[in-house]
């Protein structure tokens, strides 16, 4: 079988594709442990450049959405903010980013949303407009 169509085979099932903000990086290999692919950024990257260039069609994680709300649905981007999140575990933060992929279906949302999570993993989907 060829290799390139089973990498694409393995990327189409998993449960979502993310971009992590820096502040919250430490949770790649326990979301890939989840089956939630993560786009790595390089540190230091500007904001502009991750909107225009990492974020269209995926899910951005951060715990400073208010960088990048405004921006969402022209980006066409989801947002899953953990601002209201105390903890900072990045297995437990992983934890409640994957019960929200599922129990939302955040992978087949139109893109232009925010889920913010509070530290039980509740919250509720907005769609953002321009």
């Amino acid at each position: 079988m060829n290799k390139n169509l089973v990498a694409r085979k393995i990327v189409a099932m998993a449960r979502g594709i993310v971009v992590l903000d820096e502040n919250v990086s430490g949770m790649e290999a326990e979301l890939n442990n989840r089956n939630i692919r993560v786009v790595p950024i390089p540190k230091g990257t500007d904001d502009d450049i991750i909107k225009k260039h990492y974020l269209p069609g995926r899910t951005l994680i951060t715990a400073n959405s208010a960088h990048f709300v405004d921006d969402a649905s022209s980006y066409e981007y989801g947002i899953i903010a953990l601002d209201k999140v105390k903890f900072k575990d990045p297995k437990s933060l992983a934890t409640i980013v994957s019960a929200a992929f599922v129990r939302e279906q955040l992978w087949s949302k139109a893109h232009g949303f925010i889920i913010e999570l509070d530290d039980k993993g509740n919250g509720k989907v907005r769609n953002l407009t321009d």
